[in-house]
């Protein structure tokens, strides 16, 4: 059964999207097959991973256009006499082991059916097969396509259908970036979590005799990633570093203990060796304890990649030559990209440490 995991902050702009991608691809490097499901109804990841000219074709075509995630699961909310049935998932571009369950832009049209049948606990018979659709959706996918890891990009919102693909996860990803607003999120976050697990612990025997009954899975805490900051001589600027401790602290004083007081977390001893064995390769200022690794502002090279159908850390002197980086230029450049590289092998190298079942609190 595949692993699932949800990149969330109920915060914008932190980077989810394109770490779900990153960590996708490099999870793919290590072996595995992997689905990205796009959450989100700006359909950024979808974007991402297809490349835009295959994107536009992709929801044009009267033969594919209606494989997504609303079309999917739109017999259970549309209350037709069919049942789910799995399609087939594009691959992303460059990669034939990663996988997309492309997103839809008015995917939000069944935020109120699913507040209603979350709300109602499964009292509604007509409402009942609600909250457990998706998840079973994308198990058909991951069944079809012979997926080992799943990551969902949610949208960045405190609503039902987050809550929804959050209670269905195995684990989840913070993605951070320093500014205050995200400080904000990470003392409030734990609170948000906590309650959508309880609903869950509350609920899930009201629907094990649904059609399409609640996925059993207990999302625990993986770690941050601390985003798209300004950095000098290879660490974060001194303003945003302190923003980052500030993140880092709070993960650990405020948001685990909240989360490990309902069962949302791996074992201590797991995330001290996750820290433990990549903190020589990560950068010296990457010491919380809780953080997967700090990754710096893309800057230019985000454009070369998105052109170049593949991740940062993928991208090679012909790819950045192509695009007309060349000289001292294209030299610095080949030394981020290996960072970014470094980086991107660590946090999900950490990911898959902390997913084994050895690290599952009893």
């Amino acid at each position: 059964m595949a692993i699932r995991l949800a990149m969330f902050n109920h915060k914008g702009g932190t980077g989810k999207t394109v770490s779900a991608y990153n960590i996708g691809w490099k999870l793919t490097e290590h072996g595995h097959r992997v689905l990205l499901v796009d959450g989100d109804s700006q359909v950024n990841l979808t974007a991402l991973a297809l490349g835009f000219d295959r994107f536009d074709d992709y929801y044009d075509d009267p033969a594919t256009k209606l494989n997504n995630i609303k079309d999917g699961v739109a017999p259970v909310f549309e209350g037709k006499p069919e049942a789910l049935k799995a399609f087939d998932c594009p691959t992303a571009e460059n990669n034939d082991s990663l996988f997309v369950l492309p997103g839809h832009a008015d995917l939000a049209a069944y935020e109120g059916q699913l507040s209603l049948a979350q709300e109602t606990g499964g009292s509604l018979s007509a409402l009942k097969n609600l909250p457990g659709a998706i998840h079973s959706l994308i198990g058909l996918i991951e069944e079809r396509h012979g997926i080992d890891f799943t990551i969902i990009d949610l949208n960045p919102g405190l609503g039902a259908i987050n809550q929804n693909f959050f209670m269905g996860c195995d684990g989840f990803v913070v993605p951070t970036n320093p500014d205050p607003f995200s400080l904000m999120a990470v003392e409030t976050l734990g609170t948000h979590l906590t309650k959508w697990f309880e609903w869950k612990t509350v609920n899930f025997g009201k629907f094990v005799d649904a059609g399409y009954p609640l996925r059993e899975s207990t999302p625990v805490f993986l770690g941050t990633i601390n985003a798209r900051f300004n950095k000098h001589a290879s660490k974060a600027a001194k303003k945003f570093d302190k923003r980052i401790q500030q993140i880092d602290e709070s993960v650990a004083a405020g948001l685990v203990p909240k989360l490990a007081s309902v069962g949302m977390v791996v074992s201590a001893d797991c995330y001290q060796k996750a820290h433990d064995d990549w903190k020589g390769v990560l950068s010296e200022d990457n010491t919380g304890l809780y953080a997967l690794g700090r990754v710096p502002d893309f800057q230019g090279l985000i454009h070369t990649a998105t052109v170049s159908g593949v991740p940062i850390y993928r991208l090679n002197e012909d790819l950045l030559k192509a695009d007309d980086i060349v000289g001292v230029v294209k030299d610095n450049a080949l030394k981020n990209v290996k960072q970014f590289d470094e980086i991107f092998e660590a946090i999900t190298s950490k990911i898959e440490l902390l997913v084994s079942d050895d690290c599952r609190e009893e």
